[in-house]
């Protein structure tokens, strides 16, 4: 973090009149207990990046699995600005993606979910989404898309019985410090609302994403969560943002980054890799991304990163390792 961003970032915090609160954080630093698959990711990498050619190679051996499934993106809050910005293929928000999946005969969308409505609206329209499609269905989603799935799968049972599996990108399962400090204060309050009013968006989609709200959830349904990672395959990513040979110079850090890293926090810019991951799950960790680059693409990038093939490299990564339990348990 430079200096310059510090400094705006620590006035900001003292205007907004916030206090920290660490009773939450030990879930930020700690991550729970799940199956660490970074290692195998590895095995896609060329100097630090995913190599098209492995993940193409991988990719083809299990394509098949994935053909006959509709593949549903799941974007995250506040995101619709971006996606209607898409349209113009400057800087594109997940429709990169989408486009690259339907040239090569996958059916995929991005759903159609109000992206500044809370967490509880968003888990019915995609629980509604999946019953109306009623087929197989692969589930990627977007930071605050992850809590609006997880949300579906756990109020709305009846639905896992279509997923195929859910990729997982950057979701604040156990919240953000940065939400903490959008809503935390009343002053705060104020300023985000209006923001959000000016966005026609609900301000409890930044609430959703506080620290203590996530915890309690997750608490709340632990057991559930527990069933659900049982029932459907779960690959989460998390990355950890800052200079790498995935990331140029010419890019900024995050001033947020830099501070949650003060507090011993891993994390992207917004959320702390801990919080990506869910219970009993499986995951990933990627360094030098900042929240949104593994959605993101734009013109200018080169090939830094292409993100359909770090989708491709999970896809069989996930796929091939079930192929291998099956084969086992027969």
């Amino acid at each position: 973090m430079n200096l310059a961003g510090a400094s705006v970032w620590g006035r900001l915090l003292t205007w907004l009149e916030h206090e920290q609160a660490d009773e939450n954080f030990g879930r930020l630093i700690r991550a729970p207990r799940a199956i660490d698959e970074t290692a195998k990711l590895d095995a896609f990498m060329t100097k630090g990046l995913i190599d098209p050619a492995k993940a193409d190679m991988a990719f083809e051996r299990v394509a098949h699995r994935i053909r006959a499934s509709h593949i549903l993106f799941v974007p995250a809050v506040l995101s619709g600005v971006a996606l209607k910005a898409s349209r113009l293929r400057v800087v594109e928000y997940l429709t990169h993606q989408v486009r690259q999946l339907r040239e090569k005969g996958f059916e995929a969308d991005i759903a159609d979910i109000d992206t500044g409505a809370p967490v509880a609206c968003n888990g019915a329209r995609v629980a509604q989404i999946l019953a109306d499609n009623h087929r197989p269905t692969w589930i990627v989603t977007h930071s605050k898309g992850g809590l609006d799935v997880l949300e579906a799968l756990i109020s709305y049972p009846e639905v896992r019985r279509f997923v195929d599996g859910w990729v997982a990108f950057q979701a604040p399962f156990q919240g953000s410090p940065i939400a903490d400090i959008a809503s935390g204060t009343q002053r705060a309050r104020r300023l985000s609302g209006a923001v959000m009013k000016v966005l026609s968006a609900d301000l409890e989609a930044v609430g959703d994403l506080r620290t203590d709200r996530r915890a309690r959830y997750m608490d709340h349904n632990a057991g559930e969560i527990a069933k659900l990672v049982q029932d459907v395959p779960i690959m989460c990513v998390g990355t950890v943002c800052g200079s790498s040979t995935a990331k140029t110079s010419l890019v900024p850090d995050w001033p947020t980054g830099g501070w949650m890293a003060s507090q011993g926090l891993k994390n992207d810019g917004l959320v702390p890799v801990a919080s990506t991951i869910l219970p009993g799950a499986r995951f990933v960790t990627l360094d030098g991304f900042g929240h949104g680059q593994v959605a993101r693409h734009h013109i200018f990038s080169g090939r830094k990163l292409e993100n359909v093939d770090l989708l491709k490299a999970l896809f069989a990564l996930m796929l091939n390792e079930r192929d291998l339990s099956e084969t086992e348990a027969a």
